[in-house]
Formats: structure tokens, sequence, C-alpha cells
């Protein structure tokens, strides 16, 4: 399946390697039609992540790549982190304009809001790999992801069930409902494939990513094809198997 857009990739303006040129040429060697500059959210540690200051120069940085590169649609993007119980993220009102889209996912090294989303949040997930969480903490998880869907524009929210463990369906539901799409995340393909039953019975539209983190990896789509080997049904669903631009909430 040829994949005509990667919509989640990170550079050094947080964990990423190398800049926002190498990763858009790296794209277009793939003969990728979009590509986005996505970088994690301002509630990281700043060496790992945006800072309102790094976001303008990588708006400027986007803007000459623009013009260096007018055959691919080049977007500028954040990975914002939920932050809450409340369904929260690690943005501010006026943060949003700076961006095409948002994109919204769990992060181990996120500042929690408080010391209840802490230990009711985050400290659950740090162990949710060796114990499975609870069936209260599961429905805490879904009611805050759904909340955080509910009230903010997201585009998609990224690898889904990452450590905070939600209830998918009720997740995509969710999603479906607001025009927000499910993330198939090429470094965290088993995590997606534990959901599937889940988003398999609802109509969430879903896009396929490799959250690269080197040009190397951008447009590097192998993952992909060995799911749907696997799942051939989520092919019709993955909006970025067809060519043109894709509408994101905003």
């Amino acid at each position: 399946m040829k994949i005509y857009g990667d919509y989640h990739t990170h550079t050094y303006f947080s964990d990423g390697r190398r800049s926002v040129e190498e990763n858009v040429s790296a794209a277009v060697a793939r003969g990728l039609e979009a590509v986005a500059v996505s970088d994690h959210g301002f509630d990281n540690p700043d060496r790992f992540s945006l800072t309102r200051e790094k976001a303008a120069r990588q708006t400027e940085l986007i803007a000459e790549a623009r013009c260096d590169h007018p055959d691919i649609r080049i977007y500028h993007a954040i990975e914002a982190d939920i932050t809450g119980t409340d369904g929260d993220i690690d943005m501010r009102p006026e943060d949003f304009a700076r961006f095409d889209y948002v994109i919204a996912g769990f992060h181990r090294f996120a500042k929690p809001h408080t010391a209840r989303d802490f230990f009711g949040f985050y400290l659950p997930a740090y162990f949710s790999f060796a114990f499975r969480p609870s069936a209260d903490v599961v429905r805490r998880n879904t009611r805050a992801f759904n909340a955080m869907i509910k009230r903010y524009p997201i585009a998609f929210v990224a690898h889904l069930n990452d450590m905070v463990i939600c209830d998918p369906k009720e997740v995509a539901e969710c999603a479906a409902d607001h025009g927000t799409y499910l993330e198939i995340n090429m470094k965290h393909i088993d995590v997606f494939e534990r959901a599937l039953d889940g988003i398999l019975a609802t109509d969430v539209k879903l896009i396929a990513n490799t959250d690269a983190h080197t040009p190397g990896k951008v447009g590097d789509f192998t993952e992909l094809e060995k799911l749907l080997q696997r799942v051939p049904e989520l092919s019709p669903r993955i909006l970025n198997a067809v060519p043109g631009e894709i509408i994101f909430r905003n």
C-alpha cells in the first residue's frame, strides 16, 4: 500500500536527531505528497520539547522549507501532552493559532497539572507494562481522553493506549463523533494491535504515521505493510492511503 503523507515526525527542536530541512528532504525523496514537523509539547523538559520561543523559530524554518520545496505540503504541528484526568493538555488558548493542527497523546516525562493527576493518571501508567490497571483506572483514563477530545480541536490521538490504558472502543467512538482521527503509529504497532477489536467496532478514521525521529525513518511504512497482511480490513480506513489533502480538525 502506498502512503502519501507522513503527518508525525520530530526534529532537533525536541527529541529528534535532525533538522526541518532534512525531514522535508527525506519526505521528498520518498515521494510523499505531505509531511509534518510535529515536535513534543510545552510541558516536557525544555531540552526534549518545544518552548514557545523554539516554536517561533521553527515556524520560520518551515516557511523557508515551503519556499524551497513547493511540490510537497509541509505542515507545522505539535504533539501535545494530555496531562490530567480532566483531559487537560499542555497548551494555552493562544498556542493553537501557531500550528496547522494539534496531535495529542500521553508522554511519561510531561508534567502533570496537579498531584492528583500524578497519582491518579501518571503513576498507574508508569506500571501498566507490568500490572494491568484496575477497571476504575481504565474508566478514569477513558474519561480523560474523551474529555480531551471534546474540549480541544485534536486532529488525531497519537499511539492510543501507550502506557495510559483506556477502553479503545469508547475513545474511538468519541473521536469519530468529533472529527478526530486515531493514529497507527509505526513505533507502537503492538499497542495499536492490542486496541484493534475496539477500534474496528466503530467507524473512526485512521492515519498512519512513522513518528520518525531521524530522516531515514520519514515515510518508512514497512511495519504498516506487515500489519495490513494480518488485518487487511484496516486499509479502507487509512486516510493517507489516498492521494490528496487531508482535512484536519482545527
